[in-house]
């Protein structure tokens, strides 16, 4: 199956700027350096959905929606992500190249890449609306201001908390209709290692990677989450001062460099 080429992919995000795209599905209004609207993605009766033409993204702080221009078409207009890329290519008059496919496997490649962008996307809201909310979470908040991270700085950037408990993660995911394999596909669940002898079962308990920690979306060029840093809280808890979600179908870590999305539209 043909795929769109990555210099495509890089053109239309440069040529797309967001206020203007989502300010042609509905008004925006202008608040100091963003804009404001009522969130198209939940309901609500003051706005908390602002648009950032600095960063060249969207973020709801009521619902926790947020991300490139290629994220919001995909959720307004319910695209997949090549639909979404070929509607602004459209949009701004640029011819949409694609490379050569080579298996039925892609279509289902896709669907498996789609499935852990969105547990990603949701992971991302669930930590970062931890470390705003819960009390347990105090801590990480104290952590952050003694780095000289405040509230808004933590909201641009997403920054959340890992609660202290084993399964909090887990259990939240498959209750938002994740599967077990998409668990731990992502990285962000594991499973205990069999004794040295025995077959795995197939039916271990899975818990969470990520237990007491500032957590930190790691995005790709189009501002995706695709992995996690967490940053430890406790100097005595076992593992790294940081731990990094493992590569998987979307995280390749030689392929990225933190917060480029963020640059990327300026250098360009």
């Amino acid at each position: 199956m043909p795929r769109i080429s990555p210099e495509t992919i890089e053109k239309v995000a440069a040529a797309t700027d967001i206020v203007e795209l989502i300010g042609s599905y509905f008004p925006l209004k202008r608040a100091g350096s963003s804009f404001v609207a009522l969130c198209p993605f939940h309901r609500e009766k003051s706005p908390s959905f602002h648009v950032n033409p600095q960063r060249q993204s969207y973020h709801c702080f009521g619902c926790g929606a947020g991300g490139t221009a290629f994220r919001f078409v995909m959720e307004y207009e319910h695209l997949d992500f090549p639909s979404a890329v070929r509607r602004l290519a459209d949009r701004a008059r640029i011819p949409v190249i694609e490379e050569a496919g080579d298996s039925a496997a892609a279509p289902r490649d896709q669907q498996e890449r789609q499935r852990l962008l969105a547990l990603h996307q949701e992971a991302a809201a669930w930590f970062h609306q931890n470390l705003l909310r819960r009390e347990d979470a105090a801590h990480a908040r104290d952590y952050l201001k003694g780095r000289g991270i405040g509230i808004e700085v933590a909201r641009a950037w997403k920054i959340g908390y890992a609660p202290d408990t084993w399964t909090a993660l887990t259990e939240w995911a498959a209750g938002r209709g994740f599967a077990r394999e998409e668990l731990l596909r992502s990285g962000l669940s594991k499973i205990r290692e069999p004794e040295e002898g025995a077959a795995p079962s197939g039916n271990e308990r899975m818990f969470d990677r990520f237990r007491d920690r500032v957590m930190f979306p790691i995005c790709n060029d189009l501002g995706e989450v695709v992995a996690f840093s967490g940053r430890v809280l406790n100097p005595e808890a076992p593992g790294g001062k940081y731990v990094n979600s493992p590569e998987s179908p979307i995280f390749v870590k030689g392929n990225l460099l933190f917060g480029f999305h963020r640059s990327k539209r300026p250098i360009l």
